[in-house]
Formats: structure tokens, C-alpha cells, sequence
């Protein structure tokens, strides 16, 4: 495990094993669902990894190690990018997951409005202990004993108006609505939804053509 840091498993040999498959496709989940996050261009990402529909005559409870494993490894070898993993549950067969970089966390708390919007959520406003209550109100949810924290958006790089519009009416009242529900600036969102959409773009491209793992992940100190 780990080898999709420096080769690229964009493309399955028809020779590997169960586990390389494994690890080949939870490697483009992490491409394809936080590419912009592991490049530096946005502050986290919650998404699911599912088991290859192949490997289902595998029992769930090993298969949840097997996930729980290539989870673990590719954790250890993120963090020295500056790039956090978390595990937060098991929903539907897949494993969700959180994906941040701290440093774009601290950089979202350094104004009065943040500082606020966190203090109304009761939310801490020190980056470690903020991401640690978010996993939990997370893991939570997950856990079906919770509602969703859609305060999470804040910390995914959405505007602070706009996630407090969706809290306040569950978006009844945007104004457009692209990657989350806008309640502000409609020009400066349909902006950045292009923006993020190139991105994401680009950095699939990049991996589809055989940049490895560690080379997107310079991406973000290029």
C-alpha cells in the first residue's frame, strides 16, 4: 500500500490484485472528490469511497479493514503535505471520509465575521479544536444520531452568508444555487464555481495523463 504516491493508478492493470484495485480506485476518489483540497485550492472536502462492486462477495467486516487500512496509509503519508484524513463513518457501503489542510482552516478564522459565525455555532475558534468538533458533530450524523452539521460549510470554502442562509431556511430562499445554495454575491459564486469546476478539471487531466499523488500534492507549495 501506498505506492499511488509516486505511480500514477489512473489505469488498472489487468493483472493486479484485488488490493491493487482497491487501492487504485480509492487513489482517483481521492483525485477525483479532493483533488482541489489536496492541490491546495480549497480548505477541506467531505465525500464517500465505495467498494468496487467486485469485491463484494468479500464480508463487509473485512473489507472495512482492508478500507480502513489503505485509509490509514495514505493518512500518514498526506499529513507530511500539510493534508489531514479523517474517517468519519460508514454510510450506504461507503466509507466518508474528511480530507483538510490545516493551514487554509487558521487562514478562514483570521476575521471578526468568522469569529462570530463560529461563536453563534458554538464551534471553537482555534483551528485544531474546530476541525475536532467537526468530526464529531460529523461522525455523528454518520452514526444516525445527529442531524446533519451543515456548519461544515464553512470550513469547505463556502461564503459565510451563504451558509448561514442555508441554516436559516434550508434554502428556500437562495438566490442561485451551484456547488452550495448562494444567498449573497450571485456574480462573485457563479466566479468561483467556474473557477473551482477548471480546477478540478485540470487536476484530473493531470492525473489521467500520469502525474502521481505527490505530484499534485506539490501542486499546493509550487
Amino acid at each position: 500500500m501506498g505506492q499511488g504516491m509516486d505511480i500514477c493508478l489512473a489505469v488498472d492493470a489487468s493483472d493486479a490484485s484485488p488490493h491493487e484495485r482497491l487501492e487504485a480506485r480509492f487513489v482517483r476518489c481521492l483525485v477525483c472528490q479532493a483533488g482541489i483540497v489536496l492541490a491546495g485550492r480549497k480548505p477541506a472536502a467531505v465525500f464517500g469511497f465505495r467498494m468496487p462492486p467486485n469485491e463484494a462477495a468479500c464480508p463487509t467486516s473485512m473489507r472495512r479493514l482492508l478500507v480502513r487500512a489503505l485509509i490509514g496509509t495514505y493518512a500518514l503519508h498526506l499529513r507530511r503535505f500539510g493534508v489531514r484524513v479523517s474517517l468519519l463513518g460508514w454510510r450506504e457501503g461507503r466509507a466518508m471520509l474528511l480530507v483538510w489542510r490545516p493551514r487554509r482552516i487558521r487562514s478562514l478564522l483570521s476575521n471578526a465575521r468568522a469569529r462570530e459565525f463560529l461563536a453563534k455555532n458554538r464551534l471553537p475558534s482555534r483551528s485544531g479544536a474546530l476541525m475536532g468538533e467537526l468530526r464529531r458533530r460529523l461522525r455523528a450524523y454518520y452514526g444516525n444520531r445527529a442531524p446533519f452539521p451543515h456548519e461544515i460549510g464553512f470550513v469547505l470554502g463556502y461564503p459565510i452568508e451563504d451558509v448561514d442562509g442555508f441554516m436559516s431556511d434550508g434554502g428556500q430562499g437562495a438566490r442561485t444555487c451551484g456547488r452550495w445554495k448562494v444567498y449573497g454575491d450571485v456574480d462573485e459564486a457563479l466566479r468561483r464555481f467556474k473557477e473551482l469546476e477548471r480546477e478540478e478539471r485540470r487536476i484530473k487531466r493531470l492525473y489521467s495523463e500520469g502525474t502521481p499523488l505527490r505530484g499534485l500534492l506539490r501542486m499546493a507549495t509550487a
